[in-house]
């Protein structure tokens, strides 16, 4: 095995675990001395625990380039308004001949112009290939490496204003993780500059004196209907407790609150929490498409946004 560099100014540092303290140079050994576990006794000391390492970096958020839990993040009002706004942009599908590429650009200019946050919620990639369901890799226009390309080209004017907050992967861009081991998405990320969130990530929202709790995740579901496919965003309601889910993958627009009670101990009452739920849409034309193909309803094409006050704790979502 190769020896590994070490950084100058943390030379007890050897690329595995937490980095040092935000520094580059640790970061980037990090990244160059991925190593197996079956490697580690080559590079740790003889007293590493290797259950003591998982459990100690189990879900953190400082190690650079995995996935993160807590997605951290302060929103500033739009100009002349009390409110903060954010778009749910995911299921592009750039390469897919019926990809509305267009309306893609159309809606991720009108953030950029108007000072809207944008998370993306996955599957912004074709990616056929030889093993996946459907014949898209006969049909699509670029391969999955130049959509990737392409797609960051497409992102960059949003990260480069500091707009868009995180990119989560989806099962198009896993297709060639699955084949190559190789994240696609995460790539963007860290081109990007922005905080990759895997499949599903919590966020936590600051809009003036307002905090925000966000679940999003790509998703997963057969649902056919726009009903069930709400359902589907709404079902982690019963283990989850947000201001906002948000599920990608169904290919449909919506927004609706769900409202549970619980029992306040302080002030000795029952009252209602609201939870506003999206489904958040696709770039997919109906005519000619796999969803004609299979009898699917026809969707609108588009994202959702929610708009989150900075006065009082209110959220208010369009499609």
């Amino acid at each position: 095995m190769a020896k590994l560099r070490k950084c100058q100014q943390h030379p007890d540092y050897r690329g595995v675990g937490t980095p040092s303290a935000n520094c580059n140079a640790c970061a980037g050994l990090w990244y160059a001395n991925q190593v197996s576990f079956d490697q580690m006794d080559s590079v740790l000391d003889d007293n590493f625990d290797l259950k003591d390492f998982m459990l100690k970096y189990q879900g953190s958020d400082k190690v650079i380039g995995r996935p993160i839990r807590l997605n951290k993040v302060r929103l500033e009002l739009k100009k002349g308004k009390d409110y903060a706004q954010l778009m749910f942009f995911g299921d592009m599908h750039l390469g897919y001949p019926e990809c509305r590429v267009e309306k893609a650009l159309e809606y991720l200019g009108w953030a950029r112009r108007h000072g809207v946050y944008v998370v993306g919620m996955g599957d912004y990639l074709e990616c056929g290939t030889t093993t996946s369901i459907g014949d898209s890799i006969y049909h699509q226009r670029l391969n999955p490496d130049k959509q990737a390309e392409v797609m960051t080209e497409l992102f960059r004017p949003l990260a480069d204003a500091g707009l868009l907050i995180g990119i989560h992967s989806g099962n198009h861009e896993d297709r060639i993780q699955k084949m190559t081991s190789i994240d696609l998405t995460k790539r963007m990320a860290r081109d990007l500059k922005v905080p990759y969130l895997g499949a599903a990530c919590w966020n936590m929202l600051s809009v003036g004196k307002q905090k925000y709790s966000m679940y999003t995740w790509h998703g997963k579901s057969g649902a056919r209907f726009k009903h069930t496919k709400m359902k589907a965003a709404m079902d982690p309601v019963a283990w989850l407790s947000a201001d906002i889910i948000a599920m990608g993958h169904v290919h449909s627009i919506g927004a609706e609150p769900c409202f549970r009670q619980v029992v306040d101990f302080r002030n000795k009452q029952v009252k209602e929490e609201k939870c506003h739920v999206f489904i958040t849409g696709s770039y997919i034309s109906w005519d000619k498409s796999y969803a004609q193909g299979a009898g699917l309803p026809i969707t609108a094409i588009g994202s959702p946004t929610a708009k989150l006050f900075a006065n009082t704790h209110n959220i208010a979502g369009s499609v």
